[in-house]
């Protein structure tokens, strides 16, 4: 006869699934997801080795040439009517230029967020578009992904025409990761700013406790030619963001009074081809007396290293100014940080900008050559995202640029090789599990 403790283990149900099986399955499927996703992306992907050799200096004409070959450049004409190294004075210049606007207002950007800057250009955008003014505005989606819907639709009720770079679609769900990093303000088709600034008051220096000043940028006016060409680059973005485009209305044509050639680099997402890139490479090795770098996302691939150690090898006197400690992306600034030993055993000058975020971007060449824009050298702005730089010999900007560089770097601080050496191992460690993601950052 069973006794009732047999009775009792009858009834019992087999043990189920602890929950922590299921745990464990379900960070395994995250951990296969993840890898499949930064596999898709490339990270494994070896970048192509090749150097350049005999590259013309900047006065021969077959520089120029080169470039345009090389880097997809257009060439075309324009001439400077305004620069602002003071973040007040830019967002100023900004809006007195839409102030003044009789017919068209095109800006794209890719950052922005709530606060001040924000609502004093919804109003001035308003304001235009209440007296007349077509408003054509081409925000980044992610860029501006924090901005409340309440903004845009008050922007549209009052006739401001809004569209969105690259908005998320499960229909191609890695296309997200490419960007628009343009900041381009063109109006009537006669006039364009260009510079690094978002629409944010990150930029006032406010919103992290690091920053003890406004963020270092500039921005650079044009006028001529290069305002029209401009102007086909940006309603390109414009349509396949799904703007329409009148071109009767939309594009202008003027005199051109310039005199300067000034050549347009633009780069859009590939996997293995930048313009960007190669308008770096080919500024660095015609270098023959000085090459000064400003860029905040300092993350050089070997190529655009070695370009860098050559032309300091060859006697240029190289400098790097990015940004320090105080930055907005610090797994950035450390994995730039990982890459300073080659630049400094070769007698290359690193330096971080200190009071608050350095945002500049831009390439001094010799006397008088200068590149400025939204690239900045790193795998992000070469292979993912639509960028924009402005070059050319220009001794108006390029002596407003080094004053902006010599002022910079009095407040900033110069690393040595000892030093970079002896660097905390956390910083050291967190740093190159930043170059494994350096093609995604």
């Amino acid at each position: 006869m069973p006794s009732p403790l047999d009775s009792q283990d009858a009834d019992q149900k087999p043990p189920s699934v602890h929950w922590w099986w299921w745990l464990a399955g379900g960070v395994g499927v995250l951990l296969i997801a993840l890898f499949g996703y930064v596999y898709a992306k490339g990270i494994f992907r070896t970048a192509p080795d090749y150097s350049i050799a005999n590259v013309p200096g900047l006065e021969d004409p077959q520089f120029h040439l080169s470039l345009v070959g090389l880097t997809n450049a257009v060439a075309t004409t324009g001439y400077m009517t305004g620069f602002w190294d003071n973040v007040d004075d830019i967002y100023a210049a900004r809006k007195a230029a839409m102030a003044q606007a009789e017919r068209l207002i095109q800006y794209e950007t890719y950052f922005m967020t709530p606060g001040r800057r924000a609502d004093d250009f919804a109003d001035v955008v308003v304001e235009r578009a209440l007296a007349g003014v077509t408003v054509q505005l081409l925000f980044d989606h992610q860029g501006t992904e924090a901005m409340p819907a309440e903004y845009w639709q008050r922007l549209r009720n009052m006739g401001v025409q809004v569209e969105f770079f690259r908005q998320p679609d499960w229909r191609a769900p890695l296309e997200y990761n490419s960007r628009s990093h343009r900041k381009l303000l063109i109006i009537d088709g006669q006039q364009v700013l260009i510079g690094g600034a978002g629409i944010s008051d990150y930029w006032d220096g406010v919103e992290f406790d690091h920053d003890t000043a406004p963020w270092l940028d500039f921005e650079v006016a044009y006028e001529g030619e290069i305002v029209r060409l401009l102007q086909g680059k940006f309603l390109q973005n414009w349509a396949y963001a799904g703007g329409d485009i009148n071109l009767d209305r939309e594009v202008s044509t003027g005199p051109d009074e310039a005199v300067v050639p000034l050549y347009i680099t633009d780069d859009t997402s590939t996997l293995n081809e930048s313009s960007i890139r190669m308008l770096v490479q080919l500024s660095a090795l015609a270098a023959q007396q000085r090459l000064w770098v400003g860029s905040p996302y300092f993350v050089p691939d070997r190529n655009t290293a070695q370009a860098l150690i050559d032309a300091q090898g060859s006697g240029v006197d190289v400098r790097v100014l990015t940004m320090g400690d105080a930055t907005d992306k610090r797994f950035v600034h450390l994995a730039s940080r990982e890459l300073y030993g080659d630049l400094l055993q070769a007698g290359i000058e690193v330096c971080e900008y200190q009071p608050s975020m350095m945002h500049a971007k831009f390439i001094l060449v010799d006397a008088d050559w200068v590149s400025t824009g939204s690239a900045n050298f790193d795998p992000r702005s070469y292979f993912h995202n639509d960028e924009l730089n402005i070059s050319g010999p220009y001794p108006q900007l390029s002596d407003a640029v080094e004053q902006f560089f010599l002022n910079a770097m009095d407040n900033s601080r110069c690393l040595s090789y000892p030093e970079w050496q002896n660097r905390p191992w956390t910083e050291k460690l967190t740093g190159q599990v930043a170059l494994i993601f350096k093609n995604l950052l």
